[in-house]
């Protein structure tokens, strides 16, 4: 039987399988976001002294919002990541542009997407944040490490057989079909080669990924 090669496809198909076996450590640091009681306590430090005003200025200059969203905290920009906070109740909200020591809007068209400036008054907030995306950049660092490695392994071999011998957990990024023409293959190969990858972290790493660490 002929053997397994890694083709272009092949390649392509492992290294989405490896993508997706460790994004959903990146997709629950995603999920462990600040909790949503920071936005009525941002709202009324965004708006200050202004909520006073907001009660006696005439609905037609006003609307209700029931929910914002963050997208920068001083330095910290959240990338694609905002952050969504949704109100006890739809709350008093400027219809035009509007700008504060504390915030101001991203775009005079959705005012409802705000920057956070710079400011003590976020400290708290700042700092959970920056946990936050940190969690976020960990776990996605993780993955690319892993997926580089991975990419490491099959580049070294033009054939499955002698990689799946230098690091076996390779077999759990196989396409099924593929698996299938692998079982039937009857020559075997030798080959020697250099791989700079430390294969019992890659292990680890997958294993990990395996149980949802």
């Amino acid at each position: 039987m002929a053997t397994v090669r890694f083709s272009g496809e092949l390649k392509d198909r492992i290294i989405k399988a490896a993508k997706e076996k460790m994004q959903p450590a990146v997709d629950r640091a995603r999920e462990a976001k600040p909790s949503n009681d920071w936005g009525i306590r941002i709202y009324h430090n965004m708006f200050g002294d202004a909520l006073n005003t907001l009660k006696d200025v005439p609905d037609m200059w006003l609307r209700k919002e029931g929910s914002f969203t963050v997208t920068q905290v001083g330095g910290v920009s959240l990338a694609s990541d905002y952050l969504t906070f949704t109100l006890t109740q739809p709350m008093p909200w400027p219809r035009g542009s509007f700008e504060f020591d504390t915030a101001e809007p991203i775009n005079s068209y959705d005012t409802t997407r705000i920057a956070l400036k710079d400011h003590l008054v976020w400290g708290e907030f700042h700092a959970e944040v920056t946990a936050y995306c940190a969690r976020i950049g960990q776990a996605a660092k993780r993955r690319d490490e892993f997926v580089s490695a991975v990419q490491q392994v099959i580049d070294a071999y033009s054939t499955l057989a002698p990689a799946l011998k230098t690091w076996p957990p390779l077999w759990d990024l196989i396409p099924e079909d593929v698996k299938q023409k692998h079982r039937e293959v009857k020559a075997r190969e030798k080959t020697e080669v250099s791989l700079d990858v430390d294969l019992n972290t890659l292990t680890a790493m997958a294993t990990a990924a395996k149980f949802g660490a």
